[in-house]
């Protein structure tokens, strides 16, 4: 499906921030690595809350999130023409990128579909995931993350990572499957949202400087 709007602005122009969606960017002092959801809130449900949890407050993070009771597809902007200033300035100022999507996937099979064009980081990534048991796939075609002009490509080095998480992964990291957005606001997550995100942090052992703080978040 075809996105409905070309750009952020087109898009801004049409739609109500803070009513119709979000954004949230911080910027640690130090930070090098990105952990950013150009999909979040409800367009690509999950995605938003694994970005926040891996950044942790050390990386810098970015969310687009969409806020409406439903269609909130209609808010999605494909990764090679995300051009919202905010995540520009978040990305561009990065030496890495970790970016988080969620796609459909077999039905009940959990799996990470993992791309993007810093091959090495790609290999970690998914060693990490493995290590701790879970599923892990080459993304191919339109979820490949290898365009250059993809939002996780576009830091410092030109190269970033792209994980792209199946619906049943991401229901995984809720009580009961639950991924509405009461539930995702409701703060509360699983063993397995827990030990998802620890295994992504731990690829950026060596890479990303600890950064105290907590990280402040807005919708």
């Amino acid at each position: 499906m075809a996105d409905l709007y070309a750009s952020y602005a087109a898009l801004a122009a049409a739609r109500v921030e803070g009513v119709d969606y979000s954004r949230t960017a911080v910027s640690p002092a130090g930070a090098s690595w990105a952990s950013i959801a150009i999909h979040g809130g409800s367009i690509e449900a999950g995605s938003g809350e694994v970005a926040r949890g891996v950044a942790g407050g050390s990386l810098r993070f970015y969310e687009f999130a969409g806020l409406l009771d439903s269609g909130n597809g209609e808010l999605h902007l494909t990764s090679s023409r995300f051009d919202e200033p905010l995540a520009l300035d978040v990305v561009g100022g990065a030496m890495g990128t970790l970016s988080f999507h969620g796609y459909t996937g077999a039905a009940g099979w959990a799996e990470t579909a993992i791309g993007g064009l810093d091959r090495a980081m790609v290999e970690r990534v998914a060693a990490a995931l493995r290590l701790r048991g879970f599923a892990v796939v080459d993304a191919r075609g339109r979820i490949a993350g290898d365009h250059p002009a993809n939002i996780c490509n576009r830091n410092v080095r030109s190269a970033g990572v792209q994980l792209e998480m199946s619906r049943a992964l991401r229901a995984g990291f809720f009580p009961r499957g639950d991924l509405s957005q009461q539930m995702r606001d409701s703060g509360r997550r699983t063993d397995t949202f827990r030990a998802y995100v620890a295994a992504v942090r731990s690829a950026l052992v060596d890479r990303e400087p600890a950064v105290p703080g907590s990280l402040r978040l807005s919708r």
